[in-house]
Protein backbone atom coordinates (compact mmCIF):
# COMPACT_ATOMS: atom_id res chain seq x y z
CA UNK A 1 0.00 0.00 0.00
CA UNK A 2 1.52 3.41 -0.71
CA UNK A 3 1.28 5.92 2.46
CA UNK A 4 3.35 8.43 1.28
CA UNK A 5 3.27 10.81 -2.04
CA UNK A 6 4.40 13.96 -3.67
CA UNK A 7 2.84 16.29 -6.32
CA UNK A 8 4.67 18.15 -8.69
CA UNK A 9 2.70 21.15 -9.96
CA UNK A 10 3.82 22.60 -13.32
CA UNK A 11 0.18 24.65 -14.13
CA UNK A 12 -0.05 28.32 -13.52
CA UNK A 13 -2.89 29.38 -11.30
CA UNK A 14 -6.30 29.02 -13.35
CA UNK A 15 -5.29 25.71 -15.41
CA UNK A 16 -7.73 22.67 -13.96
CA UNK A 17 -4.66 20.53 -14.01
CA UNK A 18 -2.56 22.86 -10.96
CA UNK A 19 -6.08 22.44 -9.40
CA UNK A 20 -6.78 19.06 -9.32
CA UNK A 21 -2.64 18.89 -7.85
CA UNK A 22 -3.40 20.41 -4.50
CA UNK A 23 -6.96 18.77 -4.62
CA UNK A 24 -5.82 15.07 -4.81
CA UNK A 25 -2.25 16.34 -2.18
CA UNK A 26 -5.12 17.25 0.12
CA UNK A 27 -7.19 14.41 -0.27
CA UNK A 28 -4.53 12.43 0.37
CA UNK A 29 -3.46 13.92 3.57
CA UNK A 30 -6.82 14.11 5.38
CA UNK A 31 -6.84 10.42 5.00
CA UNK A 32 -3.74 9.97 6.56
CA UNK A 33 -0.85 9.82 3.33
CA UNK A 34 2.22 11.65 4.02
CA UNK A 35 2.05 14.26 1.08
CA UNK A 36 4.23 16.45 -0.29
CA UNK A 37 3.96 19.49 -3.11
CA UNK A 38 6.24 20.32 -4.83
CA UNK A 39 5.39 23.32 -7.39
CA UNK A 40 7.69 24.00 -10.51
CA UNK A 41 7.57 25.75 -14.01
CA UNK A 42 4.31 28.20 -14.64
CA UNK A 43 3.21 26.62 -11.71
CA UNK A 44 4.90 28.74 -9.17
CA UNK A 45 2.24 31.29 -9.93
CA UNK A 46 -0.32 29.67 -7.93
CA UNK A 47 2.09 30.30 -4.70
CA UNK A 48 1.55 33.89 -5.30
CA UNK A 49 -1.54 33.99 -2.80
CA UNK A 50 -4.18 35.25 -5.68
CA UNK A 51 -7.86 35.00 -4.09
CA UNK A 52 -9.34 31.70 -4.75
CA UNK A 53 -9.79 28.10 -4.35
CA UNK A 54 -6.18 27.24 -5.31
CA UNK A 55 -4.88 29.86 -2.59
CA UNK A 56 -7.71 28.57 -0.11
CA UNK A 57 -6.96 25.03 -0.27
CA UNK A 58 -3.02 25.61 0.09
CA UNK A 59 -3.80 27.53 2.69
CA UNK A 60 -5.65 24.44 4.53
CA UNK A 61 -3.29 22.51 3.94
CA UNK A 62 -0.25 24.32 5.22
CA UNK A 63 -2.46 24.47 8.50
CA UNK A 64 -2.89 21.08 8.69
CA UNK A 65 0.90 20.41 8.36
CA UNK A 66 1.26 19.68 4.60
CA UNK A 67 4.19 20.10 3.02
CA UNK A 68 4.68 22.73 0.22
CA UNK A 69 7.81 23.56 -1.43
CA UNK A 70 8.70 25.68 -4.19
CA UNK A 71 11.94 25.42 -6.45
CA UNK A 72 14.32 28.56 -6.18
CA UNK A 73 15.61 28.78 -9.48
CA UNK A 74 11.64 28.63 -10.54
CA UNK A 75 11.09 31.63 -8.53
CA UNK A 76 13.66 33.66 -9.49
CA UNK A 77 13.44 33.00 -13.72
CA UNK A 78 9.89 34.59 -13.01
CA UNK A 79 11.24 37.70 -10.88
CA UNK A 80 9.48 36.09 -7.78
CA UNK A 81 10.92 35.89 -4.24
CA UNK A 82 9.97 34.53 -1.08
CA UNK A 83 8.06 37.82 -0.64
CA UNK A 84 5.51 37.02 -3.20
CA UNK A 85 4.46 33.92 -1.63
CA UNK A 86 1.74 32.66 0.64
CA UNK A 87 3.16 32.17 4.31
CA UNK A 88 4.55 28.39 4.97
CA UNK A 89 5.92 27.24 1.50
CA UNK A 90 9.37 25.63 1.34
CA UNK A 91 11.80 27.22 -0.95
CA UNK A 92 13.94 24.58 -2.16
CA UNK A 93 17.21 24.31 -4.55
CA UNK A 94 16.67 22.12 -7.69
CA UNK A 95 19.25 19.68 -6.71
CA UNK A 96 17.14 19.01 -4.01
CA UNK A 97 14.10 17.77 -5.69
CA UNK A 98 15.24 14.71 -6.39
CA UNK A 99 15.74 13.88 -2.43
CA UNK A 100 12.25 15.17 -1.80
CA UNK A 101 11.05 12.72 -4.00
CA UNK A 102 13.25 9.45 -3.59
CA UNK A 103 11.94 9.96 0.11
CA UNK A 104 7.84 8.96 -1.03
CA UNK A 105 6.86 5.69 -2.65
CA UNK A 106 4.83 7.87 -5.25
CA UNK A 107 5.27 10.87 -6.97
CA UNK A 108 2.68 12.41 -9.50
CA UNK A 109 3.07 15.54 -11.93
CA UNK A 110 0.44 17.97 -12.70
Amino acid sequence: MINSVCFVVSKPLGVELSALGIRTAWACHQNGFEAKIVYTEEGVWCLTGNPGYQTSMLNDFIEEDGEVFVIREELEKRGLSEDNLIDGVEIVDAADVADLCEDVETVNYF
